[in-house]
């Protein structure tokens, strides 16, 4: 299952659009911070409203044997990340048979289950998909695509349509929406980048994203399809090759 909404010709789901700034004028806040019109406090709170609703939809694991792996391997990554001070990392499992890996602004990671039976044992690959996410944390991609491409007339006036369940009704779609979110390719890359270094700083194998995308690879040629974490993370030869110029040149320039 897969909750992708539709995309309006600025890029971005305008559902999405709308909830994400109902959420700061229902809470009182807005960012004033450089290129973002979010603050650190307006993403967790986004983060934390779009995890209820997914903990609920979904029932989140966080107490299973891959649940604790799973937490292990992203608190051991954050310890040697640019960690942004006041956001609440969580790690969590979906039992979803996708393969698959989301995160949410201000601190949510989920790894679906389809993932982790991909992956096996191989912690090191784990460890690249999980700094991934993280990386998108950190490099603030959803609010900073929000506040790039998004005019706040516009937002208003979605808010003042009053489309069916109003305000509250979208709010509870937050988190579906965020799950479904597509980050750009330059974003993409970033978070690679941020991904391979932080595993590489948190004493893991960065050719383990290399392994990963090998076993991704050949999933897609067995199944005659693409696979789910592909459709958001496209995997073209010239990105597999980027990474592998990173690792040989130790290329690790983000996180401590």
């Amino acid at each position: 299952m897969r909750l992708i909404p539709k995309a309006n010709r600025f890029g971005l789901p305008l559902r999405l659009l709308a909830i994400s700034f109902a959420a700061l004028i229902l809470s009182g806040t807005t960012g004033c911070t450089k290129g973002n019109l979010y603050s650190t406090k307006d993403e967790v709170k986004m983060g934390q409203q779009a995890s209820k609703e997914i903990d609920r939809q979904y029932h989140a694991d966080t107490t299973s044997t891959d649940a604790l792996r799973v937490k292990r391997i992203g608190e051991r990554l954050i310890v040697h990340t640019d960690v942004r001070p006041g956001v609440p990392y969580t790690f969590k499992v979906l039992d979803m048979k996708e393969v698959n890996a989301v995160s949410l602004p201000g601190g949510p990671v989920y790894v679906f289950r389809g993932l982790l039976d991909l992956v096996g044992d191989d912690d090191d690959a784990l460890a690249c998909v999980i700094g991934h996410e993280i990386g998108h944390i950190n490099g603030r991609h959803i609010t900073k695509s929000i506040t790039k491409q998004t005019q706040i007339g516009l937002l208003v006036g979605i808010l003042l349509q009053g489309r069916g369940g109003g305000v509250a009704g979208d709010l509870t779609q937050l988190g579906m929406d965020l799950l479904g979110y597509k980050f750009s390719r330059d974003d993409e890359n970033e978070a690679d980048s941020r991904g391979i270094s932080y595993a590489y700083k948190s004493g893991f194998d960065p050719h383990g994203i290399v392994r990963f995308f090998e076993k991704l690879q050949t999933l897609e040629k067995k199944s005659g399809g693409t696979p789910e974490f592909l459709r958001d993370h496209p995997l073209t030869s010239k990105r597999i090759e980027r990474i592998g110029k990173m690792i040989e040149m130790q290329d690790y320039k983000f996180g401590s």
